[in-house]
């Protein structure tokens, strides 16, 4: 190991930070991928740290806001992608608990699925409401917040009450005998 590739080796770094900001286990791969040793490279992220160019506490922070100011995505879908990217499950939780601490879910996705439904106009309210559901679960939205989003753009999700029974020539579907009104 030289200073010639440890100084290529930085400004690689410098290079792929320039374009965005980077997780350090982001920064390892790509350094390697590019022929550096790993001993080099784990050197040359610790100095990059150490003198503030990276943190994965700052680059959490800023795609977690991204994302959901940005892009609209939920909590789970930040809190995957951020997993996926190398930090750490406790820096995780802690920077999607802040991002998402003040935000009312329902109020914030409504406009994205008001447009979503509109795109739907047409098609069966059953087919609708399928799509707007895997829509808002596929950007990280919890059920509990689906249900409400879809309570407000007209439709009436599952609804968890018993359906009356069907009349059918004085017999119930269920087979007992039915008064006529």
């Amino acid at each position: 190991m030289s200073d010639d590739e440890g100084q290529r080796a930085r400004e690689a770094a410098f290079r792929l930070l320039a374009v965005r900001a980077r997780s350090a286990s982001e920064l390892r791969q790509r350094l390697r991928k590019k022929g550096f040793p790993p001993e080099l490279v784990d050197n040359v992220i610790t100095d990059l740290q150490a003198k503030g160019y990276q943190s994965d506490e700052d680059f959490a922070r800023q795609f977690a806001r991204e994302k959901w100011t940005l892009s609209g995505w939920g909590p789970a879908r930040v809190r995957r992608e951020l997993r996926a990217k190398g930090i750490t499950p406790e820096l995780t939780g802690q920077v999607v608990d802040e991002t998402y601490a003040d935000a009312d879910l329902v109020e914030a996705v409504l406009p994205f699925a008001q447009k979503r439904w509109r795109s739907t106009e047409g098609l069966p309210a059953e087919t609708r409401r399928r799509r707007l559901t895997g829509f808002l679960q596929r950007r990280g939205y919890d059920w509990g917040t689906v249900r409400r989003v879809l309570e407000r753009v007209g439709t009436h999700p599952l609804r968890f009450t018993k359906p009356p029974l069907l009349k059918e020539r004085g017999r119930s579907k269920t087979g007992g005998e039915v008064e006529s009104p």
